[in-house]
């Protein structure tokens, strides 16, 4: 099932979502319009606010300012990945050029930044205090997860323990925080509240080591095959490869040269190995609509876990 088919039960919020994110962008500046010609923000899958309001319905409940929280975090979610193309120098985002190779540096962290004190401005006019207080935690933590990849640049004997810890504040936090919000804002008890952050947990993990996965074996998902590689950056598949064969793999790492891995990859059977890695968060999190009745909602979810386990985008 494709995403469309996937975000049909809450296509209509979704909508919404854009109208607000749409209203937003807009500006008295000149150049603020420029950007948001240049790169929209209401461009994108919409993965968080997909989850937001699968979580959501699910769970029985549609909070009244659902898609003004939906499209705070996604103006949130955008900023962070306008500062993770410029720390990486990633040309490309989703087949297009990214903004900071569009129009610089200096335009792209103003932007940025402009993104962020706007989703907060929002988040803020809401009134709703632990919206808050969840979405600080989670830029801390993204912040954090940065730089603990960036003190392991090249560091051939990362640890696998390191790459989730690094993943987990980098990107399941953000996906954690969603689902947490989704339990909040249905007065859920705190045990119940703990379940869905620690699904948010999982499939955040399930999404990136998936991420990681494209970057190596796939050649139609918009992104600069082997950036990561090119970057520097150990992600479990060449952790797992290191395991195997370290000093056949040393110089074309030294190189970075990726096409001289994929052998190695082949042989070893790194992506099947790597799948086993995200089957471990799958079973969980599949274990966590296990609880809830059927519903448009859940049939959606379950197949949103596929997506982001499968994706080739």
């Amino acid at each position: 099932m494709n995403l469309k088919e996937i975000q049909r039960p809450v296509q209509a919020l979704l909508d919404d979502t854009d109208g607000v994110l749409k209203q937003r962008a807009r500006s008295e500046i000149a150049l603020v319009d420029k950007i948001g010609q240049v790169a929209p923000i209401s461009k994108g899958k919409k993965i968080r606010s997909t989850l937001l309001f699968l979580l959501s319905g699910m769970n029985g409940s549609f909070h009244p300012q659902i898609t003004e929280i939906a499209a705070s975090l996604e103006m949130f979610h955008l900023s962070s990945l306008i500062h993770d193309d410029i720390v990486d120098n990633s040309k490309f985002r989703r087949g297009e050029q990214t903004l900071h190779s569009n129009m610089g540096a200096n335009i792209s962290v103003m932007w940025g930044d402009y993104l962020f004190i706007s989703a907060f401005t929002a988040i803020n006019k809401l009134g709703i205090p632990f919206l808050m207080d969840i979405t600080l935690k989670c830029a801390r933590l993204m912040i954090e997860g940065q730089l603990i990849e960036i003190e392991n640049i090249s560091n051939l004997d990362v640890q696998k323990e390191t790459y989730y810890d690094i993943i987990g504040r980098k990107t399941s936090s953000l996906f954690a925080g969603v689902s947490h919000i989704a339990a909040l804002l249905n007065n859920d008890s705190s045990e119940t509240q703990e379940t869905f952050y620690q699904f948010g947990m999982d499939f955040g993990t399930i999404f990136q080591v998936s991420d990681d996965m494209l970057d190596i074996f796939s050649d139609t998902s918009g992104k600069d095959r082997f950036g990561d590689l090119n970057e520097g950056k150990i992600t479990l598949p060449y952790i797992l490869l290191l395991k195997s064969c370290k000093k056949d793999i040393e110089t074309a790492l030294a190189e970075k040269n990726g096409e001289k891995l994929i052998p190695f990859f082949n042989r070893y059977m790194i992506k099947d190995a790597t799948l086993n890695e995200i089957d471990i968060y799958y079973k969980k999190a599949l274990e966590f609509t296990n609880r809830f009745p059927a519903s448009i909602y859940k049939e959606s979810l379950i197949h949103l876990l596929n997506f982001i386990k499968y994706r080739e985008y």
